[in-house]
């Protein structure tokens, strides 16, 4: 917290001898005590001040009760997890202490509450509501550092679409022009250099592809699995021709879900299971799904191609991360990653179980379509 400014701490308590004994069990020059002389009082002390770490509400006042307090700060979202320490001068009865309890009190001292403890237990909820601003205001620098990431990408990538453009082309009219009083090795030079920029020009794109799927605006709607994969499928069909490919897909569940975000990562497993299963005299590429967690879809997409290493599956959706060389399958290394992104931004899991030459299967989950959402 920056230059450790003091911790608001809300006393509330309808008798004036009451406040001040627990400011003066709590006196500290690390909190801000807040008093207030009934509910009401300590309800405009809460939209007036900043957060609170803890609030130590006294049950019977006249008025609004420490009940009623607490039942309407639990309504609102600043104050809905904010810590309460009832005090009473009444006893521990039972249903007292369980209603108490059901307001979200996480303690229930009696009056005159003993100095040590009631300190004590303070201390606790103080460090917490510190260490919980610490992690929001490091999340908060975590997101804008990946916001400044994202859209340098973005810009350096958009930025360098052009030049490559032009040295493609200045290399594809060099080369046509000044064919013939070029040798051999000039002209392998110059397609080296027209191949390479288009090399370079596919890696931007994928990388333009991967900002984008982190800056667009998630469309959730529901979808079926079933024509999507088959609408995909399609489009992929000239990667697949002359292969020889038993294609096997399973009834799939309807999702909540980004239907082109979902049509992308259809596109990159399915392109991926065809690439890997190059090789296979008989390709299987199977498009299944599997029970989740409560209210999830697990959907998975099997091959039997060259599969991977287990002890290298934490890099396969990694950006730029690549398991197989280049000169044995092609790819730019975003494809994963993408998918990762899209997967992720829906609340989902993704993950991949392998084995060397004896294929591979890619596991995501999404949440399922609602019922009340069917027709």
């Amino acid at each position: 917290m920056k230059n450790n400014p003091k911790v608001n701490i809300l006393l509330v308590d309808d008798q004036p001898e009451n406040l001040l004994a627990v400011e003066a069990t709590l006196d500290n020059p690390e909190y801000n005590l807040v008093k207030a002389g009934s509910g009401r009082a300590a309800l405009k002390c809460l939209l007036q001040e900043g957060d609170f770490a803890v609030i130590v509400l006294d049950v019977k006042m006249a008025g609004m009760d420490g009940f009623e307090t607490a039942s309407i700060l639990r309504q609102r979202d600043r104050t809905r997890h904010t810590p309460i320490i009832f005090l009473t001068a009444h006893g521990r009865d039972h249903e007292q202490v369980l209603q108490g309890y059901s307001l979200g009190a996480v303690d229930y001292l009696l009056k005159p509450p003993e100095p040590a403890i009631l300190r004590a237990k303070v201390a606790v909820f103080v460090e917490l509501f510190k260490k919980n601003c610490e992690l929001q205001r490091q999340t908060a620098q975590l997101a804008a550092a990946n916001e400044e990431l994202e859209t340098f990408c973005y810009s350096v990538s958009h930025d360098l679409r052009g030049p490559l453009r032009a040295i493609d082309g200045f290399a594809s009219m060099l080369r046509e022009e000044a064919a013939g009083s070029l040798g051999e090795k000039q002209q392998d030079l110059l397609r080296f250099i027209g191949q390479s920029a288009q090399k370079m020009r596919h890696r931007i794109d994928d990388l333009l592809c991967f900002a984008r799927m982190g800056r667009a605006e998630i469309l959730t709607r529901r979808v079926p699995l079933n024509p999507l994969v088959e609408e995909v499928w399609r489009d992929l069909h000239f990667e697949a021709q002359g292969r020889n490919i038993d294609w096997k897909v399973t009834t799939l569940p309807e999702v909540e879900a980004d239907g082109d975000m979902l049509r992308q990562v259809f596109t990159n497993l399915l392109s991926n299971a065809i690439k890997f299963t190059r090789e296979r005299e008989r390709a299987e590429i199977e498009i299944g799904c599997e029970q989740g967690e409560k209210g999830e879809a697990v959907i998975f997409v099997h091959d039997n191609g060259t599969g991977f290493d287990m002890r290298h599956a934490n890099k396969l959706f990694g950006l730029f991360q690549r398991l197989h060389g280049e000169e044995q399958f092609e790819g730019t290394g975003v494809g994963l990653a993408s998918v990762r992104r899209i997967i992720t931004r829906h609340g989902g899991r993704i993950w991949a179980e392998g084995e060397p030459n004896q294929g591979a299967t890619f596991y995501f989950s999404l949440p399922k379509a609602r019922p009340a959402d069917r027709d």
